[in-house]
């Protein structure tokens, strides 16, 4: 688990501080250069493409309710209404109605924004035009934003134009329309009144003419106002009392017809009202108690309902069970006798307010009567004509009364259509003189941030799909081999130095990380068991090179024997130029059979370290390693030195490097820190594996000085 928390810094989740660090150390030359030039390309396009942008606004007053000259508003008691007139208007100003008419005129139409839209009305109802109600106020405000400030005031004072103009057509136009309907109202109404007056004055004359004294008494005012049909409602109200008196007899015989019956009580009734006793509610309480407690016993007792304590309570149960019973037949039939008279007593009761009631609404139904039949008389002593009279005089009242009520409203409307405007404007559109933004802050800031961003992911993406090595607890997960040693990266390739020169801070660093990584290749084997080492990589321009000299010349120093450092990448050789010695006549010399062995060793450069060089291909490795050509080499250097160290092919690009690992006592594997691929380094194990090479541990090269003496310290010392 601590392997797979480690790996976390540099494996699948790799994007932390220590990933982006690496991303730029590996890609800086190429993300530099990139990014500045991505800098000044998006500055450069914002600031050619920019536009300075200018909004124009005109306000609009809408006050809370309608100014009035004479005639004032109903009050509305609805606090939704002011919200919704003040929508109904900005929804309004958005129409194709206006904005039509506003962009009908010339000199607006020529805007670039609308010239660039394919439905100009379309893109200003829902993007151009902005039509915002200022808080709690009755402002509003209608503005524009474009690049010309003085169209974009034309177009807010068109559009705000536009809608007063269509407004006030439409309002005039339709309180037109209205009076109009309601002056020819009034002429059919007053025909109509004339007319039903003639009548009137007819039948007046009429009656006076029988009857004087019954026609003055028929002209009083009050007989005016009364009904259609005057014995309309008191013919109601005795049918209605009939009715009533009809039920009342019918109920009052149906409860005398029973009352020989005796009444019957539900048993459900009894029973709950035996059970409501005190004495059968005792007995009720104690067998509940009693079940309570054997449901406990039988989840308690091992024995369950053998248990003696359930036994005995399922006895006492049983007891009162029986005691039950006993308490409920013998309350049972005196209860049953008690609900029975009970019921005979209400029932009689019951009887009794009936019969009262019947009588009551029979001297209603008599008296009603009476006065119905009063009333008939009393018309029939009139006579036919005084009832006529009297409907056409009601008929006339109501006219008059529709008839005013429409010269009145005729006379609100006719006075109203000239008070002021519940929309007023506040304050036309003025040619705005300082853009919104001088410079598109936001524009370059998106520029800056993606200039930065695009190629630093793009480098960081390719970095995650390489996977590289970043850290030995990386490099331990993927190899499942031991990380032997970490080698401090060396400020610059140079040749490997005499021990009796003193080394700089960074070198010493260099050489102190190698001399660890002998000591722990020392004592983490058998010494005995390791004489020959290979040391190779996966691809090449992993450190291996450096690792190998370094190493050969740290254990001369460690065991002050002999120790020979084979080059065996004969393809690309390194090692002459470290030691700054001639590359040939070298290995390549040795297999081929045109050199002795003895003859290419050269020991020059110093008493312990020996070094064979590559030489020059004359043939392909694989001819020169096949066979025992290179098996042979290694039988001679065994006996001669106590340690060879080799300096392979890279193992990916080289398959020859594979027989010389082989061969070997034990094989470090090289990785250089940001470098190498972790599927690189995967797969060279799989193929020393394979073939039988004996992988002793790796080796993570190139770490930064400051990281590796971080980590470990340094402990410098002088030779006297």
């Amino acid at each position: 688990m601590r392997r797979q928390r480690a790996i976390s810094s540099g494996g699948d989740n790799d994007l932390s501080l220590r990933f982006a660090v690496g991303v730029f150390s590996q890609w800086w030359k190429t993300l530099v250069p990139a990014t500045l030039f991505a800098l000044a390309l998006s500055i450069g396009l914002i600031l050619y493409l920019f536009e300075p942008q200018y909004r124009a606004s005109a306000w609009l007053l809408i006050q809370d309710r309608q100014p009035y000259i004479a005639f004032p508003e109903e009050s509305r008691t609805d606090r939704d209404a002011t919200r919704k007139y003040v929508h109904t208007q900005i929804e309004l100003l958005r129409s194709p109605l206006i904005l039509g008419r506003a962009l009908g005129q010339p000199d607006v139409s020529d805007t670039p924004e609308l010239k660039q839209r394919r439905d100009p009305v379309d893109w200003l109802s829902r993007e151009g035009l902005q039509v915002i109600p200022k808080g709690d106020s009755e402002l509003l405000e209608i503005s524009f934003t474009g690049a010309d400030p003085k169209l974009s005031a034309k177009l807010v004072d068109a559009v705000v134009n536009a809608y007063f103009a269509i407004r006030d057509e439409r309002s005039s136009t339709q309180i037109q329309s209205i009076i109009m309907q309601l002056e020819d109202e009034k002429t059919r109404r007053a025909e109509g009144i004339k007319l039903l007056q003639t009548e009137i004055r007819q039948l007046q004359a009429q009656m006076a003419a029988k009857d004087p004294a019954l026609a003055s008494a028929t002209l009083r005012t009050s007989d005016v106002i009364i009904s259609d049909n005057p014995l309309k409602s008191i013919q109601e109200s005795l049918s209605r009392a009939q009715v009533d008196h009809r039920v009342l007899e019918s109920q009052v015989a149906a409860l005398e017809s029973t009352l020989d019956e005796a009444p019957s009580v539900p048993e459900i009734l009894v029973d709950r009202q035996v059970d409501q006793r005190p004495e059968v509610q005792e007995v009720i309480s104690q067998i509940n108690q009693k079940r309570v407690a054997m449901e406990q016993v039988e989840a308690a007792a091992v024995r369950g309902k053998e248990d003696p304590r359930y036994t005995d309570l399922e006895t006492q149960i049983t007891s009162l069970e029986t005691t039950l019973n006993a308490l409920r037949t013998a309350n049972r039939s005196r209860i049953q006798n008690e609900m029975t008279a009970m019921s005979a007593l209400e029932r009689q009761q019951q009887l009794e307010d009936l019969r009262t009631q019947l009588i009551t609404q029979r001297l209603i139904v008599q008296n009603m009567r009476s006065n119905y039949d009063q009333m008939v008389k009393d018309l029939s002593l009139s006579g036919s004509q005084t009832l006529d009279l009297r409907l056409k005089e009601h008929e006339l009242t109501q006219l008059q009364t529709i008839f005013d009520r429409i010269s009145d409203r005729a006379a609100q409307l006719a006075t109203e259509m000239y008070a002021p405007r519940r929309v007023e404007p506040v304050q036309n559109a003025r040619i705005p003189e300082v853009p919104l933004e001088t410079l598109p802050w936001k524009q370059l800031l998106l520029a800056v941030v993606g200039s930065l961003c695009v190629p630093f992911g793009l480098c960081a993406l390719f970095e995650r799909s390489v996977k590289r090595v970043t850290s030995i607890e990386q490099l331990q997960v993927e190899t499942s081999l031991p990380v032997i040693g970490e080698i401090a990266r060396l400020p610059m390739r140079q040749p490997v130095v005499s021990a009796s020169r003193g080394a700089n801070y960074e070198l010493g660093l260099f050489e102190e990380s190698v001399d660890s990584l002998r000591t722990g290749l020392i004592l983490s084997h058998d010494r005995s068991a390791i004489q020959v080492l290979a040391v190779t990589s996966a691809v090449s321009g992993e450190g291996k090179s450096s690792v190998a000299s370094q190493l050969a010349v740290s254990l001369a120093r460690a065991s002050s024997m002999p120790v020979l450092l084979i080059d065996g990448d004969m393809r690309a050789p390194d090692l002459h130029r470290i030691f700054q010695i001639n590359v040939e006549p070298g290995l390549a010399n040795v297999l081929d059979g045109s050199e002795k062995i003895t003859a290419c060793i050269n020991k020059n450069w110093s008493d312990n370290v020996h070094v064979l060089p590559a030489g020059r291909l004359a043939k392909s490795p694989h001819k020169l390693l096949g066979g025992y050509r290179f098996e042979a080499v290694l039988k001679w250097t065994r006996r001669r030195y106590r340690y060879i160290v080799i300096d392979t092919p890279p193992v990916l690009a080289a398959s020859e490097s594979m027989v010389m690992a082989r061969l070997a006592d034990g094989v470090l594997l090289c990785a250089m820190r940001d470098v190498s691929r972790e599927s690189h380094v995967r797969m060279a194990l799989d193929r020393l594996t394979a073939v039988g090479a004996k992988p002793m541990g790796t080796v993570l090269s190139g770490v930064p000085t400051r990281q590796y003496a971080r980590r470990y310290g340094s402990y410098a010392y002088t030779q006297q």
